[in-house]
């Protein structure tokens, strides 16, 4: 996690700028599995700037440990958080933190693609309370009108080795998002018992949403020149893109154990 992660912290003034929040619709379905309330003790995992953890606080107001590596970002969240005692933020990977107590809920958003896949879930497991809840949820972007992301997707197809349409794009964010619950349901220590996918569209300037390509951590490797086109484009379309953002969200619980076996 801890290179790779590292790159939202070298942008997280822009990150804080442009990256979007989650709907209310998500913490209505968390909540139809679990009660929490300001008795509640949750964890969450790559906070980056706070907006989900904002959020989660608005609607509980339970108690929240925050981890994030990010330097810049924690200096974010602890000017964001400093007057809410509710909130404890821990600068550290998630693979290196200990914490003195079970959780009622482990949440992460848009990042739990980040820890360690063979420690992530074990150590998930062992921190939750045995009614406790793994909750993860990922903002997934695409562009809402056709005739401009086929104008994008050609920039992104000239300054690439791989050539792809709009569909074959689709396809691959289909086979992501699938990949999640797999992943879930192969570490065999939590059952799914929520998969949903929802929709959200936001509109952007062409100055936010160059800022808002470069948040991801895969646009690194990108010349001014590739951002410079994409920008025209949106700036001939009135100045104003709309980005599809699909919500996926997974809801786990913990495996029964007896006998240390799983029933």
């Amino acid at each position: 996690m801890e290179d790779k992660g590292l790159h939202f912290n070298n942008n997280s003034k822009i990150y804080d700028d442009v990256r979007p929040g989650y709907p209310q619709d998500v913490y209505e379905i968390i909540a139809k599995y679990k009660k929490f309330d300001s008795n509640s003790k949750i964890l969450e995992i790559g906070a980056g700037n706070g907006i989900a953890t904002q959020e989660i606080y608005n609607k509980w107001k339970s108690k929240i440990v925050v981890i994030e590596p990010g330097n810049d970002l924690c200096k974010i969240l602890y000017k964001k958080f400093q007057n809410n005692d509710d909130i404890i933020i821990k600068n550290d990977f998630y693979e290196n933190s200990n914490f003195e107590y079970l959780f009622d809920a482990i949440i992460s958003a848009t990042a739990f693609h980040w820890p360690d896949l063979s420690i992530k879930y074990v150590k998930s497991y062992e921190l939750l309370e045995n009614d406790g809840l793994l909750i993860l949820y990922w903002n997934n972007y695409g562009i809402e009108n056709e005739k401009i992301g086929g104008e994008i997707q050609d920039v992104y197809n000239k300054y690439s080795m791989e050539t792809n349409d709009l569909k074959c794009i689709h396809e691959k964010q289909m086979k992501k998002i699938e990949s999640r619950k797999i992943e879930i349901e192969n570490s065999n220590l939590f059952d799914v018992i929520e998969h949903k996918l929802i929709k959200n569209v936001l509109v952007y300037s062409s100055e936010m949403y160059i800022k808002l390509l470069k948040t991801y951590s895969d646009h690194v490797k990108y010349s001014n020149e590739f951002f410079s086109e994409i920008e025209e484009i949106v700036k001939r379309n009135e100045n104003k893109i709309e980005v599809r953002i699909l919500i996926n969200l997974e809801i786990a619980k913990k495996k029964v154990k007896k006998g240390g076996h799983f029933i």
